[in-house]
């Protein structure tokens, strides 16, 4: 109880006679209130305000967070209740990766190499077949994994091959896609969200970087390599399935 919070008057308990009475909210308890006790001297709570919206993710490619707060609108009186928490804060990831023009990402993109596949192979990630949203494995991606998914749309670039191998050329009928890699040739390449990571900030793995060189991979076509150059900034979208100058990122 609060003893500084008191007075010389009557008592609720004991008609008119003049003594010392209290005003905290334990008096009710105690039996020692003032007698104008509930018109002047209850508790009163803290009163706050709606939460207010939550603020941008601190961080544009990766993890970081967001924050919201809500106001105090009546601070506590007479030993009501203290207010609650007034800041929250949440986990968040940046998605916008290849808007990042820092050096830190711009060193890391340049060294990862991006593995490819003919984009016909996307075909098979979303067929009732093997998709994962299209059997009993659905409540398990929307119940238990909807924030490990990404959310984002697929996005794609063009890149000119500026260096590949001669094991490209191949004759081998599963592997004859490889020959599209052909030097100074213009390809499509796609990341579509189930290739995503979000430890990298919710993009694919070797997606390039603008009108830089880095290294591709073609996928289960051994010693299949090469260079090419980023041609265009990524930009949601995707690549004509049916044409075998497009590839999607694995």
């Amino acid at each position: 109880r609060n003893n500084t919070c008191f007075a010389h008057g009557p008592r609720m308990d004991n008609d008119n006679k003049q003594e010392r009475c209290f005003c905290d909210q334990e008096c009710v308890t105690m039996g020692d209130c003032c007698i104008d006790y509930t018109q002047t001297c209850s508790g009163k709570d803290c009163l706050v305000d709606e939460w207010g919206s939550w603020s941008k993710c601190s961080e544009t490619c990766g993890y970081g967070t967001q924050r919201r707060k809500r106001k105090v609108l009546r601070h506590r009186q007479n030993g009501g209740k203290r207010c609650p928490v007034l800041h929250e804060k949440r986990a968040c990831v940046g998605d916008q990766c290849f808007a990042v023009q820092s050096v830190e990402f711009r060193g890391k993109e340049l060294g990862e190499v991006g593995n490819i596949l003919p984009a016909e192979f996307g075909r098979w990630r979303t067929s009732s077949q093997y998709s994962m949203r299209h059997d009993i494995r659905r409540n398990l991606i929307e119940n238990r994994l909807s924030n490990e998914v990404p959310t984002r749309l697929a996005y794609c670039a063009r890149f000119t091959i500026v260096s590949t191998s001669l094991y490209c050329n191949t004759t081998e009928f599963s592997k004859k896609w490889a020959n599209e890699l052909q030097l100074r040739k213009t390809v499509c390449v796609q990341c579509d969200p189930f290739a995503m990571d979000k430890d990298l900030g919710t993009r694919c793995k070797g997606h390039g970087v603008y009108k830089e060189v880095t290294r591709w991979n073609a996928v289960d076509v051994p010693y299949c390599t090469g260079l090419w150059r980023q041609e265009t900034e990524p930009t949601d979208c995707v690549c004509d399935v049916d044409l075998k100058d497009s590839f999607i990122l694995i």
